[in-house]
């Protein structure tokens, strides 16, 4: 992050922290709930299934510094030491929480909350519940295959360009990648994956980074190569593949197009791309460190 967009996140979490004492003036027993953007979609109905509160908050913090400012802000104020908060941040290619001073923290245990939607346990939820697929289906298990493959075969064209920006996040270079689309670097169809950037293709698009050598580039694709990809691998990315995959399958199902179906399937699933988080949430992921993490907030019957 860039010494000014932390300035900015700095004073986007002061204004947050005086958003949060008036509240508390009036809701002092409220789960108060901080998120770096709109997590609040994922994490909203799991929180309320979880924690039962009388009454939650949700407040967004304009980032994971501002999340991390207003829990400075918080603990460091005896008057609030009884308040119920709980702060959410996504890992992405940072140090890990765990390996700081901060505590009572919830760290996705992958990039981000994208990535909760992009496993296969989720697209089997999306087959079953929206294409009306059984897992004795032919189709389903068509659709499974194809999905496993395709997505392996996206990771395999994504790895430098993660690789790359993990680099970069690790000199702190002033890499701006909110507004990429992962279209930008790939063709996504059906039977394959294009790829359509270079490492230059990279540098003439930030000119103003520094130069990352090959040596540490390998470094780094091994090290992503530890962990599971799909989980590892920049969110926001990975969850414009599953966005894209959808629109095209659910094209051939209509249609019941060979090989991808045996018969046509009528969908009636809606996808937007500014709206898939909350479109697709009951079908993501729940981790079990986010159940401990919620669980401590939990409200007795």
């Amino acid at each position: 992050m860039s010494v000014d967009n932390l300035r900015a996140s700095r004073g986007k979490a002061v204004v947050i922290f005086a958003e949060f004492t008036r509240l508390y003036k009036q809701y002092d027993s409220a789960l108060y709930c901080f998120f770096e953007g709109e997590d609040s979609k994922y994490y909203g109905i799991r929180i309320k299934n979880v924690t039962r509160p009388e009454k939650d908050i949700y407040l967004s913090c304009n980032g994971k510094e501002g999340v991390l400012g207003v829990h400075r802000m918080l603990s460091s104020r005896k008057r609030y030491a009884n308040v119920k908060a709980a702060y959410f941040v996504d890992k992405d290619f940072d140090i890990s929480i765990k390996e700081t001073s901060l505590s009572r923290i919830y760290e996705t245990p992958c990039y981000s909350v994208e990535n909760f939607y992009t496993s296969v346990q989720c697209f089997s939820e999306i087959l079953r519940s929206e294409f009306k697929l059984t897992e004795s289906d032919e189709n389903f298990q068509r659709c499974i295959s194809l999905y496993t493959k395709l997505q392996e075969d996206f990771h395999n064209a994504v790895e430098l360009l993660n690789a790359w920006i993990a680099c970069q996040r690790e000199q702190s270079s002033k890499l701006n990648i909110s507004g990429l689309s992962v279209l930008q670097f790939v063709h996504i169809d059906l039977d394959k994956i294009t790829v359509k950037y270079t490492i230059d293709d990279l540098y003439d698009m930030f000119p103003n980074v520094p130069t990352i050598p090959q040596q540490e580039l390998d470094i780094k694709i091994s090290e992503l190569q530890t962990n599971i990809r799909q989980k590892s691998f920049r969110g926001k990315f990975e969850i414009e593949f599953l966005f894209y995959f959808l629109q095209k399958l659910m094209n051939e199902a209509k249609n019941g197009n060979y090989p991808y179906f045996t018969r046509k399937v009528n969908v009636k699933l809606y996808l937007s791309k500014k709206t898939i988080i909350s479109d697709l949430s009951q079908y993501a992921d729940t981790s079990s460190c986010l159940y401990s993490y919620l669980e401590s907030f939990q409200v007795a019957c």
